[in-house]
């Protein structure tokens, strides 16, 4: 006599991979909002030229505020299952500095996002990217120019 041994489908409190939104993080100085729209407009059709639903958007402006910052929020909910991709204008969003980008970009990875997606090229890091921690004397404009 044969026993043939079928699994159970098993289910999970997270939602379903194709019914995820992805999620997109934009940082941007106060002083260049036409940039945050612009990268904003670019993610929301990268996200529709790869197929994927409506964005989640998460922004920072750079200013200090109560609470928790949109980066804390987004690592949050991709540990929580609300986010499996992110799609970034670039790594320099979350600093100036490489090493500490690549640190966050783990710490998302970690957290359970299975995909952390840039802009292509056209889309480089711009002068007036704001870092996590602006360097003294570095006024930025708008149009990029000091």
């Amino acid at each position: 006599m044969s026993i043939s041994t079928t699994r159970a489908p098993t289910t999970s409190a997270a939602p379903a991979p194709s019914t995820v939104r992805p999620a997109v993080y934009i940082r941007h100085s106060p002083r260049a909002p036409r940039a945050a729209r612009r990268h904003h407009e670019a993610l929301q059709s990268f996200a529709a030229r790869l197929g994927l639903p409506a964005p989640t958007v998460y922004v920072e402006t750079g200013q200090t505020s109560e609470g928790m910052t949109s980066l804390e929020r987004l690592v949050g909910a991709v540990y929580n299952g609300s986010h499996r991709i992110v799609l970034l204008p670039g790594t320099w969003v979350f600093s100036a500095d490489d090493a500490q980008a690549r640190k966050i970009v783990r710490l998302l990875s970690r957290a359970g996002a299975r995909r952390i997606l840039t802009l292509p090229q056209p889309h480089r890091r711009p002068p007036y990217a704001v870092p996590v921690t602006p360097s003294p004397g570095n006024e930025e404009q708008e149009d990029g120019q000091s």
